[in-house]
């Protein structure tokens, strides 16, 4: 499934600005773009690929898989909303001078508004790969299946950056297990014959 791929890729052009801004070898606003762009690109991949892990699920665990592709629309939303927001306002009217002015709706500063929509946005990815799990069982994968969970456990962190942000530390395991995650599904599409 190609979607799956998509969202890996997207998520590993997130994941190389991210760090580059991390070590200080990309500066404002460019890692801000550089990391935005890829992730608007991520949201509507994830959907798609979630839309297809539904129709891996057996029957009887089909409804927690629909659960888990109503969960990544929610993801999507969110994210998405906070990225354009970042790129066609926020970074834009910044270059213009007008950095006070866009201070409350930066993202991803500790404790800002659209902050903790981003965060709440990537809790509900992670849950819903802890649901895809769920529904998809070791039948279709042992290391699928723990690399979902290890994505679903991540919500606890994720989410919990709102209060405690040097939680981004152990979140940063994202950056890994979520493209591993993507890669392992779309394998497991191509062997199903699915998407």
């Amino acid at each position: 499934m190609k979607a799956a791929r998509a969202a890996a890729v997207a998520s590993i052009a997130y994941g190389i600005p991210q760090i580059l801004q991390v070590i200080g070898a990309l500066h404002d606003p460019w890692d801000r773009v550089l990391i935005f762009a890829p992730s608007l690109l991520l949201a509507p991949c994830f959907v798609c690929a979630m839309a297809a892990a539904v129709e891996l699920a057996s029957p009887a665990r089909r409804a927690i898989a629909r659960a888990a592709f109503g969960l990544s629309i929610m993801y999507a939303v969110l994210v998405s909303s906070v990225y354009i927001i970042q790129l066609t306002v926020v970074i834009p009217r910044e270059l213009q001078g007008e950095v006070a002015q866009m201070a409350w709706l930066k993202c991803c500063s500790p404790r800002m508004p659209l902050t903790g929509l981003d965060l709440l946005g990537y809790s509900l990815m992670s849950v819903a790969l802890w649901l895809l799990a769920a529904a998809l069982g070791k039948e279709q994968g042992k290391t699928l299946h723990l690399t979902l969970q290890v994505n679903g456990w991540l919500a606890f962190v994720i989410l919990g950056q709102v209060q405690w942000p040097s939680l981004i530390w152990p979140a940063a395991v994202w950056l890994l297990s979520f493209p591993l995650a993507m890669l392992l599904l779309r394998r497991r599409f191509a062997s199903a014959e699915v998407g």
